[in-house]
């Protein structure tokens, strides 16, 4: 019956040695490469994995035009091991890639040369932890010599027995006994990972006992002798395997390419060794058996009397079976145990009969249960799909899966298997299956062709326990099988997790001794360190960030902070007018001399002096740039942001609310500026000081002019009392005031604007606070203003603008837009220990109409 194959395909880009592909042989224009057979490889299964090696390994070359070139043998020179984890699902469209993991023999991954040759058949003797390569065929060359008689290779993927703390997976050197030699080839193997045991059965060896190489024209080193030997490999100390020896009986004859398996049944499980071929025809250069009647009579023996052996006594039994195949050589043989134990069916598929390698292959599935040991066809399939020289393995309970083959060498060339290079059966349906998924998969049970000949059903429950109509070929055989294996020695690893790694298997999960791998703490606690130290690196790079930006918008870290925000919004709202420019000119004597006397200096705003001199030009800032004003005191608050000009004098002055009480109100509660700086007590201030009476002419040409009108109101001081000795006259309802547009800043910041120091001044004190530092001295026409000897300064000479108390740079600068009566009175909303030492004159502001305000 034919079936679905799985096709695995190597696409190999670029270099021709890639480890999942083809490693020698490329032609030109070869793009790819696609496994086209394997013949003669060894293999095993350790836990959830499969490994694969050796063999003759046949490639077909795909062309950059498309077509296929004549499949290409790969010596496999970088003595590459395949693996197939059972994790893994496939189909028949699968590429090798996803399917196959590979593992250099070679030191470094290089050539592996001598070290690791190529080995075609042999053995790989294993248990669940590790495996030893014995035996086979190597090519011989004179450029290097082979390993010696008594070496051996072995692979440990985990550790088992005492706890090894430098172990690590790889592949390790072994040594033979003296009785025992490496150059054998052709014959069976069996592993008991159970047991810790493994076997080597017949094969066949050169006539000396010496070397044997790949068949060749010399006969001295072609295996042509058969080999009576029976080898024990012991595993039972991981790293001290014990080697044994034994020959043969005389009715278990020896043979080429039989099936072993071992079977849970007796105190330590039973081998059973099935097929085989004496006089093969494959073992020398001609193709032909040397002896092939003799051949004949003794391989149709094989099958129907199968030699069986009992491993806890070392005991062997021929035990006769019913309806066997005809010989068969190079098939494959695994075992399914009944649910109930009542029987143990060995699936046997494949092969030919080892004479004629020209002649269809065998594609037919055979069962033969135990212990009634009778044989039977369950699946019969053609001879263009049939196959030799493959391996069997089973991953689940219910599923076989079929590793390599070659096909009958029927033309001069090779012909690739038919269906590809993996075939999955399931053993309970007794049918092929186009792919393998971990998720499914079953308990076994007896197929039905099975228990209807035996008895009972697919749960087991056989009454045919004995075998008939032969019987035991001797009473001890029969309580063998009457012995119950400790199932309890039986390791199982599936079910497998599926999509897991492909190369290598899973690696050591903590010495074999099973719970959390040992690898896990140390590198969660990696992870976990890591994972804590970048995330304290992120929050202090966010941090410094964050601290950076605030820095650049010259803001505050604090959102509560709105002091600075208030007057960033004041001053961008300001918009991009541009500001007129502010050039002081001041009498650098009568500054000195009133800083002397802890006065305030008196400074012309915008006006030009009287006579020219040096003068200092305070340059506008550029239209968009902001600067800070240097202050140390302690931040204050302003209401709102976002204000243009006319936005902070609606919200912070009063000019935009009248009074209705007087008709020159402008301000609800302006302080009154109304006294100058006494020459008997210039720290003195008087703020119950009247009003004074009437201004002078000079005063009603100020109001002619347009440029200053009427007393000014000083938002942060009570009138400053005048101790002259004549009261000023009442100003003139028709002056304007020209007053501070800051009326409704705090003090602090007014003071600051005015250069004042922030102590408070008291007009009931009889000190006026230290003034800041005066400006280098500057030369005026005013020239200098003399102290007298009683160290107080002189009376300043009265002008017009004497009558307008209070006027300061801020007054005027800011004043300068708005005409409109004004008020003088007390300020009820200024503070009464706070005066204001302002005290300036018309004369001192330039304002006259021969000087028109502003430039």
């Amino acid at each position: 019956m034919y079936r679905p194959g799985i096709l695995l395909t190597g696409i190999v880009a670029g270099l021709p040695s890639w480890v999942s592909g083809q490693q020698s042989g490329w032609i030109e224009d070869q793009v790819n490469a696609t496994m086209c057979s394997w013949q003669g490889l060894r293999s095993s299964l350790l836990r959830d994995t499969v490994y694969m090696d050796g063999g003759f390994l046949q490639w077909t070359p795909g062309m950059a035009d498309g077509s296929y070139g004549v499949p290409t043998l790969d010596d496999n020179p970088l003595g590459v091991m395949y693996t197939l984890n059972f994790s893994v699902p496939f189909n028949s469209s699968t590429n090798i890639s996803d399917i196959l993991g590979t593992i250099s023999k070679a030191p470094n991954g290089g050539a592996a040369n001598n070290i690791a040759p190529n080995y075609y058949d042999g053995a790989m003797l294993a248990n669940d932890d590790q495996f030893y390569l014995y035996g086979g065929l190597i090519r011989r060359t004179s450029a290097l010599s082979p390993p010696g008689a008594d070496e051996v290779l072995g692979y440990q993927a985990f550790q088992y027995g005492a706890e090894k703390e430098s172990f690590r997976p790889g592949f390790i050197r072994g040594d033979l006994p003296d009785d025992l030699t490496r150059y054998i080839a052709f014959g069976g193997s069996a592993n008991a990972p159970s047991e810790n045991k493994a076997w080597y059965f017949g094969g066949y060896r050169s006539p000396s006992w010496g070397p044997i190489y790949q068949i060749s024209g010399n006969d001295s080193t072609n295996p042509t002798n058969v080999s009576d030997s029976f080898i024990t490999l012991d595993l039972k100390e991981q790293n001290s395997v014990n080697w044994s020896n034994t020959s043969l009986p005389d009715f278990i004859p020896s043979r080429a390419n039989p099936s072993v398996v071992w079977v849970p049944v007796g105190e330590q499980g039973i081998l059973v060794v099935l097929g085989g071929v004496s006089y093969p025809a494959y073992n020398n250069p001609d193709v032909e058996s040397t002896n092939e009647a003799q051949s004949l009579r003794d391989s149709q023996g094989y099958m129907a009397n199968v030699g069986v052996y009992d491993i806890a006594k070392d005991k062997w039994y021929s035990q006769p079976t019913i309806a066997g195949p005809p010989q068969l050589a190079m098939g494959c043989a695994v075992v399914a145990i009944a649910q109930d134990l009542s029987s143990y069916n060995i699936y046997y598929y494949g092969g030919y009969d080892g004479l004629h390698a020209n002649q269809d292959f065998n594609d037919d599935v055979w069962i033969l249960s135990l212990p009634a040991f009778m044989w039977m066809k369950v699946s019969s399939g053609k001879g263009s799909h049939g196959r030799a020289g493959h391996q069997c393995v089973m991953p689940y309970p219910d599923q076989m899966v079929v590793v390599g083959g070659s096909r009958a060498t029927k033309g001069q060339g090779v012909d690739c298997l038919e269906g590809g290079l993996l075939q999955v059966y399931n053993l309970t349906e007794a049918k092929w299956q186009d792919s393998y998924d971990p998720d499914n998969w079953n308990n076994y049970g007896v197929p039905e062709m099975i228990h209807l000949m035996i008895g009972g059903d697919f749960s087991g429950g056989a009454t045919m326990t004995t075998p008939t109509p032969t019987g035991w070929a001797t009473p001890a055989l029969a309580s063998v099988f009457a012995t119950t294996y400790p199932a309890s020695k039986i390791t199982t690893y599936y079910p497998y997790g599926s999509q897991g790694p492909v190369n290598g298997g899973r690696g050591s999960w903590n010495g074999g001794k099973g719970g959390t791998p040992s690898w896990v703490a140390p590198v969660l606690g990696v992870v976990l360190g890591l994972v804590f130290l970048t995330a304290i690196v992120v929050a202090i790079l966010l941090y410094r960030r964050r601290k950076l930006w605030w820095k650049n918008r010259g803001g505050s870290q604090n959102p509560t902070d709105e002091h600075t925000h208030r007057i960033r919004s004041w001053l961008i709202g300001t918009g991009g007018e541009k500001a007129p420019t502010v050039t002081t000119e001041d009498p650098s004597s009568r500054f000195d001399e009133l800083e002397s006397h802890h006065g305030t200096p008196m400074r012309s705003v915008g006006y030009p002096l009287p006579s020219p001199g040096p003068q200092v030009t305070q340059y506008e800032m550029p239209e968009n740039a902001r600067f800070e004003l240097m202050d140390t005191s302690q931040p204050l608050e302003l209401s709102g942001d976002g204000l243009n000009y006319n936005d902070v004098i609606t919200k912070y002055s009063q000019l935009h609310s009248p009074s209705t009480s007087s008709p020159f109100s402008t301000f609800k509660s302006p302080s009154l500026f109304t006294g100058t700086v006494s020459q008997e007590a210039p720290s003195s201030m008087n703020s119950s000081q009247p009003v004074g009476a009437g201004a002078g002419a000079g005063a009603a040409a100020a109001v002619a002019g347009g440029s200053i009108v009427g007393p000014q109101h000083r938002p942060d001081s009570p009138p400053l009392g005048n101790p002259g000795p004549s009261p000023r006259p009442a100003p003139s309802p028709l002056r304007s005031g020209i007053v501070s547009d800051m009326s409704r800043m705090s003090e602090r910041d007014t003071s600051h604007l005015r250069n004042l120091s922030n102590v408070t001044v008291s007009s009931t004190s009889n000190t006026a606070p230290s003034l800041p530092p005066s400006p280098p001295a500057i030369q005026t026409a005013f020239g200098s203003l003399n102290t007298g000897n009683d160290g107080h300064a002189p009376p300043s000479p009265s002008s017009v603008i004497d009558g307008l108390d209070g006027v300061d740079y801020l007054d005027t600068y800011h004043g300068r837009g708005f005409v409109g009566p004004s008020v003088r009175g007390p300020s009820r909303g200024s503070n009464a220990t706070r005066r204001s030492v302002f005290r300036e004159h018309s004369d001192d502001l330039g304002d006259s109409p021969t000087h028109p305000h502003g430039r």
